[in-house]
């Protein structure tokens, strides 16, 4: 009966937490276009610091996305590694593509490297946990 109980409070809990996200990403692409405007609109057309600040709020609501994807498949009783290695691959994508070099050269290899490793990781158990049969080969979104 407690177990039951349990159960039932975090699949509430996991409802609020998907329905949370959807407000977030419905946040985060207002808080977009709000973005694009007003960068188009400073100077006519987009800098490349505009667009960099725009590609990085995209990201972040992909980022949103995916985790409200881990979300619903934890609400569908799914298999969530294949969506959290999704999440997990747009997060650091997001990370590799607004990279900034202005930083001290130590801390900018630092940070490449280790950003390298994470793809690395990312990638390699991907490979093993979809050869291994764990991850199915079509998308998250479709098991």
């Amino acid at each position: 009966m407690v177990t039951k109980l349990l159960d039932r409070a975090v699949h509430y809990v996991e409802f609020v937490v998907a329905a949370l996200l959807v407000v977030i990403a419905a946040l985060g692409a207002v808080d977009l276009i709000v973005e694009l405007a007003a960068a188009v609109s400073a100077k006519g057309y987009l800098t490349p610091e505009s667009v960099l600040r725009v590609l990085d709020s995209v990201l972040v609501v992909f980022v949103v996305i995916e985790l409200f994807s881990i979300a619903l498949a934890y609400l569908e009783k799914r298999n969530i590694i294949a969506t959290v290695m999704e999440a997990g691959l747009v997060a650091v994508v997001r990370k590799i593509v607004v990279f900034e070099t202005g930083s001290d050269a130590s801390y900018v290899l630092l940070k490449s490297v280790s950003l390298g490793i994470l793809i690395l990781a990312i990638g390699t158990t991907w490979f093993l946990l979809r050869k291994s049969g764990v991850c199915e080969i079509g998308s998250a979104h479709e098991q």
